[in-house]
């Protein structure tokens, strides 16, 4: 983000040569913001293929929209944006196919426990003990979906409440509520691992 920070106008500017003709200028697009998107979906699908999929899906339907794009704001967070439905629409279809068939095993194991940060650490410590053990990702995925995807964008992402607000289309106490409920509930479900 730092880069972009630097000359936000960069991005606009490749747009323009886009739209002047220059494939090329998308290319560099592209590559300039694949790496961070598809990290950010992964984190979210929890599937690479899944997550370069919509990343591919979202970068198409930015190359459609170009012509119509103005600096209103980074081209990171429209892109950020146009990933972010497409993500959780695939997840809507899935969830609602898993619903239909039933896939886990009745022989399956159950996950091993993971300690904890210990008591009357604060929910940020608590967060960093259980990505160095690795049972952040299972209970993030016990988030309600806003609640998981506001807290990949601001402690992953590092995305602004302004930014994530305008990719999940909601105001910035929306969005402040939303992270303090995952935090909350992330702070619970690590503390019930221990």
């Amino acid at each position: 983000m730092g880069e972009e920070e630097a000359r936000p106008t960069e991005d606009f500017d490749l747009l323009a040569e886009f739209n002047a003709g220059s494939e090329e200028a998308f290319t560099r697009i592209v590559e300039k913001h694949a790496g961070p998107l598809i990290n950010f979906l992964h984190r979210y699908t929890q599937d690479r293929a899944e997550s370069e999929d919509i990343a591919q899906e979202a970068f198409l339907k930015l190359y459609k929209a170009a012509p119509g794009l103005r600096p209103d704001a980074k081209l990171s967070t429209i892109l950020y944006k146009i990933a972010y439905h497409l993500a959780v629409d695939r997840a809507r279809r899935l969830k609602s196919r898993a619903e239909r068939a039933p896939t886990s095993s009745l022989d399956a194991a159950p996950p091993a426990r993971e300690p904890a940060a210990g008591p009357g650490e604060t929910p940020d410590a608590i967060y960093e003990a259980a990505q160095a053990s690795g049972t952040l990702a299972a209970v993030l995925a016990q988030l309600p979906e806003a609640q998981q995807l506001a807290l990949i964008l601001r402690a992953y992402e590092g995305r602004s409440y302004a930014e994530i607000a305008e990719i999940m289309e909601l105001s910035i106490p929306s969005v402040e509520s939303l992270l303090f409920r995952a935090r909350r509930t992330l702070q619970g479900g690590l503390k019930d691992e221990s």
